[in-house]
């Protein structure tokens, strides 16, 4: 028995191990994926040379300045893209009105401020354009703001005079930011 299990053992051992082509195939395999390597190192390294020996100082101040004119054009443009999206924007909401289920909505949030302690709370946020002045009347406060608004806002005005003013509520206005030192987004405020 001790036999057999020996010569079973070599016939494994046997077939397990590469014949002497095989070996050879993958002993050719390797040697081309070194020589590939290193024609790859080589190539690398002379584009590398031809650039080091192609580069000055005049080249870096051209890339620099070819860097900072791309993100100059990238910047207006984004800066335009801004500006037509809120173009756009305020097109639409001088369409827009106020739906009674927008303006509960409103009321609702505005008691939870109180709940809160709050004094105030901002009713309706809106682009400055949205008045006929660009909210310069808002800003100056000019009390004649109000024949200013238009969509929404004006909405918002309306049903605080018709509802609420009688009630001692106030209503204010102001301008809530001013990006490039001109009038942004406005603010309605309801007071008590």
């Amino acid at each position: 028995m001790f036999g057999l299990v020996t010569r079973k053992k070599t016939v494994v051992t046997g077939r397990d191990a590469p014949t002497a082509s095989e070996a050879a195939v993958a002993r050719a395999r390797e040697a081309e994926a070194t020589a590939d390597a290193l024609a790859r190192i080589v190539r690398l390294s002379d584009e590398m040379a031809a650039t080091a020996a192609a580069l000055d100082a005049p080249a870096f101040r051209g890339l620099a300045e070819a860097h900072a004119d791309a993100r100059r054009t990238a910047l207006r443009a984004e800066e335009e893209a801004r500006r037509e999206a809120r173009r756009v924007h305020v097109a639409r909401l001088r369409e827009e009105r106020l739906t009674e289920e927008a303006w509960r909505t409103k009321l609702e949030r505005a008691l939870e401020a109180a709940a809160r302690g709050e004094k105030e709370f901002l009713l309706l946020r809106f682009p400055s354009e949205l008045c006929e002045d660009g909210g310069r009347m808002i800003n100056a406060p000019d009390p004649d703001w109000p024949s200013t608004l238009r969509g929404p806002a004006a909405d918002v005005f309306a049903r605080w005079q018709d509802e609420l003013k009688t009630r001692g509520f106030g209503l204010t206005a102001r301008i809530l930011e001013f990006p490039g030192g001109f009038p942004g987004d406005a603010g309605l405020c309801l007071t008590w």
